[in-house]
């Protein structure tokens, strides 16, 4: 049985809260959207991926442990950021 290496701490919900998005949608980008960019650099962690409406979340993390993230915020792209994104992901398939 696979664990799920995302954890979210109170600390991550209110940044979430503070950004104006939805544990949901930040948890869709960590687990099921496809395709998506991911970026590991050092202890942090980036991933941007689409909501089902179409729009590109892109969540921060920040390694606790090996391959153990804890959620550290999120922001909405505006469509000046996500026009490029959507072209890599279109072009990679990831």
């Amino acid at each position: 049985m696979m664990v799920d290496p995302y954890r979210f701490s109170c600390a991550s919900y209110e940044a979430l809260d503070r950004a104006g998005v939805g544990w949901q949608a930040a948890l869709h980008v960590l687990t099921a959207a496809r395709p998506r960019i991911v970026r590991h650099v050092g202890a942090v962690l980036h991933i941007v991926g689409a909501v089902p409406d179409g729009r590109l979340l892109a969540v921060a993390l920040i390694e606790e442990a090996d391959d153990e993230y804890v959620v550290a915020g999120a922001r909405w792209l505006d469509e000046d950021e996500a026009q490029p994104l959507h072209k890599l992901m279109e072009r990679d398939g990831r």
